[in-house]
């Protein structure tokens, strides 16, 4: 059953309210996801990064020029950077593909109290 015509605008008032004066868009949009980070690559990438960095800042001394040296130096903390993106293992989880999860009782099992056991657990 469709809303009447003065339901609709005061749908709309009221969602415009709770947006924050922001304007409604018409069209159901599926939300865009942020995209993935590869955490693989940021960790060699880095690492290049420090491993290069760590030589120029050799080759800078042995040649005594303090800009290449503070150029190496930037190197390294850039790669550094990129190595410490967050790597904790909350995001290492939802960078995992989530497996579907059954709500009801498994077989063979007691049932409330496995329930009970597999949500403290995270299974």
């Amino acid at each position: 059953m469709g809303l009447s015509e003065n339901e609709q605008k005061v749908l709309d008032e009221l969602e415009r309210q709770l947006n924050g004066g922001k304007p409604v868009a018409k069209e159901k949009k599926t939300p865009e996801l942020p995209g993935k980070v590869k955490y693989g690559r940021l960790l060699v990438l880095g690492s290049v990064l420090v491993v290069f960095g760590l030589g120029l800042m050799i080759f800078a001394t042995s040649i005594q020029q303090t800009v290449v040296g503070v150029l190496a130096f930037l190197t390294m903390l850039t790669g550094l950077y990129l190595v410490s993106q967050n790597w904790t293992s909350k995001a290492f989880r939802e960078s995992q593909p989530k497996p579907a999860q059954d709500k009801g009782p498994k077989p063979g099992t007691s049932g409330y109290f496995q329930n009970r056991w597999d949500q403290r657990n995270g299974n």
